[in-house]
């Protein structure tokens, strides 16, 4: 689920924060029921450069699916995972 940093809606709008946000708490929860599971890592840490990216004003020839800007601006995913991390840590 790409994000657009500063875009926001609920988490039903589509390349929203909230949206990835969301995306990422629901798959933490399926994970989180894998009792053989020893480790996750996020899918794009960083947004990148893509021809196959045109969509205008969003995408912008950008994959929008990291948790970090391509200005190196994180995006509210980047907090969820990294309070899960934490989270984990303390267990």
């Amino acid at each position: 689920g790409g994000a657009l940093y500063g875009f926001h809606g609920d988490s039903q709008t589509r390349w929203s924060e909230e949206y990835q946000e969301n995306l990422y708490q629901h798959q933490i929860a399926m994970l989180r029921k894998v009792p053989f599971l020893r480790g996750i890592s996020p899918w794009i840490l960083m947004d990148f450069r893509s021809p196959r990216r045109p969509l205008p004003k969003i995408q912008d020839y950008w994959n929008r699916k990291g948790l970090i800007s391509n200005r190196g601006e994180k995006k509210k995913a980047f907090y969820m995972l990294q309070a899960f991390y934490r989270q984990l840590q303390n267990e």
